[in-house]
């Protein structure tokens, strides 16, 4: 997963999209954020999550403070950008908290999540890989739905849900979308399983993921995507893009009506 951050992170510093100064917030965050952010020499870092990730809450130099994905505590556009890495599967509604962060972002948001395509659906099918994430409860007994000790369901990704979902919370500005894709061969979660079946065929399993690295780059494990938000209002919109009103000219010109 790290891998994928850094990679994204980059690609965001490449574009202009991602300077040191950046106010970011990160949701359900913990280590792994503050030392790949910090890495990348990042200053105005805000930790946040449900509750302290593995008991811990100094990140210094950043800050930590709780909240809800959800419903954040935060007004409209408060951070340049909103991170998120492995948890929106965690909600009830992964697209409500996607929605929440584009609220609270100025500028754009990065998530990272597990990535639904044709080498997922047969792996699950076979039973390599879950459905549901039973095996994160295993430390403490939680880590569940909403940080509960109820197995989530592992929600997958595709881009055009992606687009879809951000164009429907954003209606009135034309979005960029960036899609990343990298394998991780998950040792951790098979070594977990008392399937003999799966401890076996670990071995194999890490070649024929080297091989699908070049053949199949796009069915990767692990998924990623920048969103950069539209600063141009639809051109049936003027005004504000933080109150856009209809444009009746352009309306009038292309459309029978009484308005």
């Amino acid at each position: 997963m790290k891998k994928l951050y850094t990679k994204i992170l980059k690609k965001g510093i490449a574009i202009g999209a991602l300077k040191e100064e950046t106010k970011i917030l990160v949701v359900a965050g913990g280590t792994n954020d503050a030392t790949t952010l910090l890495q990348l020499g990042f200053k105005d870092v805000l930790i946040t999550n449900l509750a302290p990730h593995a008991n811990i809450v100094d990140y210094a130099p950043y800050r930590w403070e709780k909240a809800d994905l959800n419903q954040l505590d935060f007004s409209d556009d408060s951070f340049d950008f909103v991170i998120v890495s492995a948890a929106l599967h965690h909600l009830y509604s992964p697209h409500r908290g996607l929605g929440e962060m584009l609220r609270v972002a100025k500028n754009g948001i990065i998530v990272i999540e597990s990535c639904d395509n044709f080498l997922s659906r047969i792996a699950r099918k076979i039973g390599f890989v879950p459905d549901y994430e039973v095996d994160a409860l295993l430390v403490d007994g939680k880590g569940g739905v909403e940080n509960s000790n109820i197995p989530n369901f592992i929600y997958r990704w595709t881009r055009d849900e992606v687009i879809k979902t951000t164009n429907c919370f954003l209606p009135y500005t034309t979005n960029s979308f960036y899609f990343f894709h990298h394998y991780e061969f998950p040792i951790a979660r098979l070594k977990r399983s008392k399937n003999l079946l799966i401890q076996f065929s670990v071995p194999i399993l890490s070649i024929i993921i080297q091989l699908c690295k070049f053949l199949l780059p796009r069915q990767a494990n692990e998924f990623g995507f920048l969103i950069l938000k539209g600063k141009q209002l639809k051109p049936w919109l003027h005004g504000k893009i933080e109150k856009p009103e209809l444009n009746l000219e352009y309306i009038r010109k292309r459309y029978y009506t009484r308005l």
